[in-house]
């Protein structure tokens, strides 16, 4: 028998070995079992917080039907009261004549809210464009090409590309119809992406606006039509200003475009004018501000603002510029976004700021 005498708890811990303790079968499998239920419940928290992580984002709000039916009564009753002359005045000539335009409506706002990331206000005020067939005439002059460098016809093949889009929603049939200035043909009902059709086209020529306007666009949809059956909203596209016809024709051509329609019982409004520009040609500035300045038109044409760089608007702001070139003849509050000081004065700002970054650069700073 060993007469070593026993170890103290205080002596066990100082050699670092803990005293065994007496625990039944019992006890010990309670405890194994307290462990082992506290790792799966630390398993099923993590796995409850990984499918949270990765679960679909909650869907983002629409316009109801409701809204949207609600906006395409107020354009007509409201603010083109002229297109009363295509869907009605009456409560039940109104529900009549939008039912698919604002079952139209109801898809467009889903897609461009989910899928092309525009806002929810954006998306309702653009389905003003279900009660529209959209023509655009396209300048194609030589200058499209040979101006910087190739740019503004990349940048025109970006803009059709975003109306084609956002007019695909819109209507069935896209684009209601494309043509150009200087060469025959285009496109009628168009859907398609337009680099490869834009990059073959030949361009080349003057920039007659008013004389190719009323030839391809006015009188082939508008004059004369006795059968339009909806409002015809015209985008010309244009990077200089008017040459190879009489000053004050454009203007003419769109006055009598307009006293036709109403002639005829389609309404002043039967025919809207959006004039945009790409490039900095300041022939070009002028010609838009004369043209929506005008005492008599400016209810019936809008155009871009000239400060607008077009190129960098649709890489940036996308859903600011293309609902103004859409809508901007069409609806009040984006018609009211215009600004002329396409030559501006001296940025006095930029040299403030401009000093204040120089002063804090430690540049002129030596050390002693």
């Amino acid at each position: 028998m060993s007469t070593t005498p026993p170890v103290t708890r205080q002596q066990a811990k100082e050699l670092g070995v803990e005293p065994k303790q007496k625990v039944d079968s019992g006890d010990q499998s309670s405890t194994d079992s307290d462990y082992s239920k506290h790792g799966e419940n630390t398993d099923d928290r993590e796995s409850q917080e990984e499918q949270q992580a990765t679960a679909e984002p909650k869907e983002k709000a629409v316009p109801s039907s409701e809204m949207i039916s609600q906006g395409l009564k107020d354009l007509v009753r409201e603010h083109r009261k002229g297109l009363e002359n295509m869907y009605g005045t009456t409560e039940e000539e109104l529900n009549k004549s939008l039912e698919e335009p604002i079952k139209r409506g109801e898809e467009m706002v889903r897609r461009l809210i989910s899928d092309m990331e525009c806002t929810f206000e954006v998306a309702k005020d653009l389905t003003a464009l279900t009660l529209y067939d959209l023509a655009i005439l396209i300048d194609d002059s030589d200058s499209m090409i040979s101006e910087e460098e190739g740019q503004r016809k990349k940048t025109l093949i970006q803009l059709i590309d975003h109306i084609t889009d956002i007019y695909s929603l819109a209507n069935e049939s896209g684009v209601f119809a494309m043509r150009f200035m200087n060469r025959s043909g285009g496109k009628k009902n168009w859907k398609e992406k337009s680099e490869k059709y834009l990059s073959e086209h030949k361009y080349g020529g003057v920039t007659r606006i008013g004389t190719e306007l009323k030839k391809k666009i006015l009188d082939k949809f508008a004059i004369g039509n006795s059968n339009q059956r909806k409002p015809l909203l015209v985008l010309i596209i244009t990077d200089g200003a008017v040459e190879g016809e009489k000053k004050g024709h454009l203007k003419n051509v769109i006055r009598d475009c307009v006293n036709e329609r109403k002639g005829a019982g389609k309404g002043f409004e039967a025919v809207t004018f959006q004039f945009s520009r790409i490039g900095d040609d300041p022939g070009a500035a002028q010609l838009l501000i004369d043209l929506d300045q005008d005492p008599d038109l400016g209810d019936y044409i809008d155009v871009l603002p000239v400060e607008f760089d077009l190129k960098h608007q649709l890489e940036e702001d996308k859903w600011f510029v293309l609902p103004k070139i859409l809508l901007g003849a069409i609806l009040p509050k984006w018609d009211e976004q215009d600004y002329y000081n396409y030559i501006r004065g001296e940025d006095h700002l930029a040299k403030k700021k401009k000093a204040a970054e120089d002063a804090d650069s430690g540049s002129d700073w030596e050390d002693k």
